[in-house]
């Protein structure tokens, strides 16, 4: 039942009492939509174009919102409440993944088929497309996570998040862009899940301390 409830807190949060799903949703369809009248609509280049640029638009939309995880609960306190509730830290931890990736990711996700069409995707072309996203945008979440809680309670980490979180994108955006690397990125988020689990509990416990 905490469980739960730490999961529908943040979702409430990011909905009701926050402007970030929308936000990021508009950037990450602006970017896309804008794509188009920039380059031309020469078929090929555009859909070439189209796998490298939605994982750039999910990397730049996570990097918008990294403050949401664990950043905006400590600034306003509840993070000691949360703290204090009882719950493990393990299940803390998988409620912001879940929450995190629920409201940021899987409304960015769910507009790829729609906003394919403008690149001359057809829904079962894209088909491939979305799956790999399901399954990088789960390990780039777990890394989010960890970043966020090991640069908690530090002054002005915004261009330090981006430096640390970037360079470790990288691989699920070269492995993304081809659609049959998804055992690949699979093997990428099992790994960023266990790194990310151990060293987020980490920097809660220093943080409790």
């Amino acid at each position: 039942i905490m469980f739960k409830n730490l999961i529908m807190r943040d979702i409430k949060l990011a909905f009701f009492t926050s402007t970030s799903f929308l936000f990021t949703a508009s950037f990450f369809l602006l970017i896309l939509i804008l794509i188009p009248f920039i380059f031309g609509s020469e078929v090929g280049l555009l859909k070439i174009m189209f796998q490298g640029l939605i994982w750039i638009a999910l990397v730049l939309s996570i990097l918008l919102t990294l403050t949401r995880i664990f950043n905006s609960d400590y600034d306003d306190g509840n993070l000691d409440i949360i703290f204090r509730s009882g719950a493990s830290l393990e299940l803390i931890i998988c409620a912001k993944y879940i929450a995190y990736w629920i409201t940021i990711c899987m409304p960015l996700i769910a507009l790829v088929p729609i906003v394919a069409l403008l690149f001359n995707y057809s829904f079962f072309q894209t088909f491939p497309i979305v799956i790999n996203l399901l399954i990088g945008s789960l390990g780039m979440v777990f890394i989010a996570t960890c970043v966020s809680a090991l640069t908690l309670g530090a002054k002005r980490t915004t261009f330090l998040k981006g430096i640390i979180i970037i360079p470790l994108y990288v691989p699920f955006i070269i492995f993304g862009v081809d659609v049959s690397s998804w055992p690949i990125l699979l093997g990428l988020s099992m790994i960023a899940f266990v790194v990310s689990i151990y060293a987020t509990i980490y920097s809660l416990r220093l943080y409790g301390e």
